[in-house]
């Protein structure tokens, strides 16, 4: 079986033995800094060190104090909601979403409300005309979850004149916008567009950065970029009140990693390899799926997301390729609304030959699906 539904990393290209040295740079002194509880906000060497690497890379000037260490883009999800949300406000999401990410705001007394995606990103007239039809309902839109660069499913980037409109609309609109960033170092053609958190006034966005697609997602380590106030807010949680930094000894390999240059190598490794597997994945797609198919090719990321003809709804086609040894996402996991004309596909974790013969296997089974209709 080719899994192409799992969103992770190639275990072949964690930098272990990178890690193993740091892990023991770190336990040399006796661990005195990495094995204790830890401040609430996280060991302090990391985030200075994403300070600065934010200053050189997205030209934003922030300060050690907008810096929260998370114990990766999970938890801090479900932090924020709990935190910055009420029982029934609704939490407003993109059609499609991250599909994980919508377990995790189910787990909260929230509503969840959707609003589309095109080839641009997130619909921001949209967004408005949903806002205004909520709030003429009488209910309380507390805030917008949102990847906007390398979409999770779709893969696209939210286009520059939408993002910019979208942070005001949020800022007069008093929305708080959730960014969820992990793919932002993960490029494969031109850099990302800056995040909405750099574009946006204060306390307007959250954003959720991750070491998890770029290191190893076992070492739980990410990070919350938000005000002063909203950061203490996080620390000051009875979570981090009780046991400090969620992830106190991997945060402070992660920092010595970062600290002795070997991340930027790792970084421009993974953009190096998974810039071919696209190139493969997308290549054999073209070859393989039927015309009625379509799919766009992304930037950056992890995903290809491919669109079904009406006549063969993920869902019926899932069973078929998995007989043919291919998996993917289904559409309907990702929708609110119910609807399954599409696919996600993830191009990291396996090599070329077995990315173009999924690709040949699911071209099948989309045929096979299509003729039983």
């Amino acid at each position: 079986m080719v899994e192409l539904a799992f969103g992770e990393p190639d275990p072949a290209l964690f930098p272990t033995e990178g890690l193993a040295q740091a892990c023991a740079e770190v336990l040399a002194d006796g661990g005195g800094a990495a094995l204790p509880y830890g401040a609430n906000a996280g060991p302090e060497d990391l985030r200075r060190l994403l300070v600065e690497r934010i200053a050189a890379l997205e030209g934003r000037t922030t300060g050690v104090d907008e810096v929260l260490i998370t114990g990766g883009n999970t938890q801090a999800l479900d932090q924020v909601v709990g935190l910055f949300c009420e029982p029934g406000d609704v939490v407003l999401v993109e059609l499609p979403t991250y599909s994980l990410g919508l377990g995790i705001l189910r787990d909260h007394p929230v509503h969840v409300e959707a609003v589309t995606v095109d080839d641009r990103g997130l619909d921001v007239d949209a967004f408005v005309a949903k806002l205004d039809e909520l709030r003429h309902a009488g209910r309380t839109v507390r805030a917008l979850y949102t990847v906007p660069t390398f979409h999770n499913p779709t893969g696209v980037c939210l286009a520059d004149d939408r993002r910019r409109r979208l942070v005001d609309v949020c800022a007069e609109r008093e929305v708080l916008i959730v960014e969820d960033d992990v793919y932002r170092e993960l490029w494969y053609d031109e850099p990302s567009p800056p995040s909405l958190w750099s574009l946006a006034p204060p306390g307007v966005v959250l954003r959720l950065g991750s070491f998890a697609k770029t290191l190893a997602p076992g070492l739980r380590v990410g990070w919350l970029n938000g005000t002063p106030r909203q950061v203490e807010r996080v620390a000051s949680s009875g979570l981090n009140e009780s046991g400090g930094c969620v992830c106190q000894f991997t945060a402070c390999v992660v920092a010595r990693f970062v600290e002795d240059g070997r991340y930027d190598a790792q970084v421009e490794r993974l953009r190096q390899a998974y810039r071919g597997r696209r190139d493969v994945l997308v290549a054999a797609l073209a070859e393989h799926l039927p015309n009625e198919c379509s799919f766009r090719i992304p930037g950056g990321g992890f995903f290809v997301w491919v669109t079904l003809p009406g006549s063969a709804p993920g869902q019926e086609v899932l069973p078929l390729a998995e007989a043919r040894g291919v998996s993917f996402v289904p559409a309907v996991n990702s929708h609110l609304d119910g609807s399954d004309r599409g696919l996600r596909l993830c191009f990291t974790m396996y090599d070329a030959e077995q990315l173009a013969e999924a690709a040949r296997r699911l071209g099948d089974a989309v045929r096979v699906a299509i003729a039983q209709d």
